[in-house]
């Protein structure tokens, strides 16, 4: 009796440690595939970036899988024999996802509980479209983006009606980045403050903050139009706002060379290459100044970053990426190196010696 007693409260506590631990389980069967391994993989952004590796057995190309997230995760899914081959799909609490077919948008099937219930419904609509795509891959360039162009004008009108009309479903939020990239935002705010502010919050987050981006560079490069640096031309005005709210305007520093240092607080290359920076800063002083250009970035984390790094030159923050356009910033960091008279020397990508052996080159004369 006492055994028993034991063997049922042991099977109970395992039971409720797997519960607790695992609360999404896939399971499905992946047309032509044999042995193999199935590669499941997907990105956690916080507390801070982590991917996280999955590789699930597929015994005569049957599979199954679990595990604990915290929320919705946009990831990828292929076979170790086929990484060509790759679905990209979401991975969702609380749930549990039936796939068939094979590994790519054409043949996907999607069923199982309430979100891979609706998720199939929209892969489901999507087929046609992902059929006129991979038929237009075959094609030559040209003929390929004349395809690609006419299958997006009738697409895209059609995914932002299905928005519209499914607004409350989380799984509608997998379809607004596929609507034409000026009308990803507008998607978005369609959907219900449930969905917007649920399990796919943080995707949703991420997708906004991206197409927010995307759209501020379309202003400033309509903005800009033909007034960007050449390298031996004059340096163009920033009017930028330094961390007291006052305009710092570039004549001021004349007399000086001046390194624009483009970066964010978000940039761990910027920010690895602070202190070498600085030592560059202390060693020509009295013949350089710096302006750290913060791009990307909310002013809190911007303000936080200069604090915590101790960065010593000068800080201005671009709000509306038009200084990005105007000075050609192709990645970040990305530096721009000024005469004393204010003409553009040369701009440098990434942390590189190339760029402190040309500023020791020019200041050393």
């Amino acid at each position: 009796m006492m055994k028993n007693l034991f063997v049922t409260i042991v099977f109970t506590v395992v039971s409720l440690t797997t519960s607790a631990k695992d609360n999404f389980k896939m399971t499905g069967r992946i047309d032509g595939a044999g042995n193999d391994s199935l590669c499941i993989e997907y990105v956690i952004l916080q507390p801070q970036k982590e991917i996280v590796t999955h590789k699930v057995a597929v015994k005569n190309g049957e599979f199954s899988f679990s595990a604990k997230l915290r929320e919705a995760y946009c990831g990828t899914m292929f076979l170790k024999s086929n990484p060509q081959e790759i679905l990209s799909t979401y991975f969702v609490p609380d749930e549990e996802a039936v796939f068939s077919g094979r590994l790519n948008e054409v043949e996907e099937h999607w069923s199982g509980t309430t979100f891979y219930q609706q998720y199939g419904r929209i892969t489901d609509f999507q087929r046609p479209f992902n059929v006129e795509f991979a038929a237009a891959r075959n094609e030559p360039d040209s003929i390929r983006s004349l395809k690609n162009r006419d299958i997006n004008s009738r697409k895209d009108p059609q995914y932002m009606k299905y928005i519209e009309n499914h607004p409350d479903e989380d799984a509608t939020a997998t379809l607004v980045v596929y609507v034409g990239y000026d009308q990803v935002l507008t998607a978005i705010s369609k959907l219900t403050p449930e969905v917007r502010k649920g399990r796919m919050k943080t995707e949703l987050d991420k997708i906004e903050e991206m197409f927010t981006q995307v759209m501020k560079g379309v202003a400033a490069r309509k903005a800009v139009k033909n007034d960007t640096i050449t390298i031996g031309g004059q340096v163009p005005e920033l009017g930028l706002k330094d961390l007291d709210g006052n305009v710092l305007e570039l004549k001021s520093l004349r007399g000086k060379y001046v390194v624009l240092d483009f970066w964010g607080s978000w940039c761990t290359w910027c920010i690895k290459g602070f202190p070498k920076l600085k030592e560059y800063y202390a060693k020509y002083k009295d013949r350089l100044e710096i302006v750290g250009i913060d791009c990307n970035d909310t002013a809190e984390k911007w303000t936080a970053a200069v604090k915590k790094h101790k960065v010593p030159w000068l800080h201005v923050r671009s709000e509306d990426g038009i200084a990005e356009q105007k000075f050609k910033v192709q990645g970040y960091p990305y530096k721009v190196l000024i005469s004393p008279e204010g003409v553009v020397l040369n701009a440098y990508l990434g942390e590189t010696e190339e760029f402190y052996q040309y500023l020791d080159s020019t200041l050393e004369q």
